[in-house]
């Protein structure tokens, strides 16, 4: 009981949090739609009742909003997303996760120049 509430402070602490990574190092290789970099997203939120953001916003949406954002400061003028996933972790600490529940999310792709 004491992890998990230890837990959910940490996540709370962390909510809002967005990051970005990028991977340009393909061995001087291109797509078959031109030049790309890898870009992958994530962001760590508290929803109230699983979908309403309440601390950050860790939607599907606003994650690939991030997403895209991040491709263009990258130059890109397409995107490939090759993987998405959003995580509500409700199962954390109930009956308290049910309520306000920490969410993450990722997106991962290519930003195709």
């Amino acid at each position: 009981m004491k992890k998990a509430m230890a837990l959910l402070v940490v996540l709370a602490m962390f909510s809002g949090c967005s990051t970005t990574t990028v991977a340009k190092d393909f061995n001087n290789l291109g797509t078959p739609d031109g030049k790309a970099v890898h870009v992958s997203t994530s962001n760590m939120a508290l929803h109230l009742l699983m979908n309403k953001p309440l601390s950050g916003d860790a939607s599907l949406e606003k994650t690939v909003a991030d997403f895209t954002a991040a491709a263009k400061n990258e130059g890109a003028s397409k995107v490939r997303i090759v993987q998405s996933n959003v995580s509500k972790l409700w199962y954390l600490l109930p009956p308290i996760t049910l309520v306000i529940t920490p969410v993450l999310s990722n997106v991962a792709g290519d930003a195709i120049s």
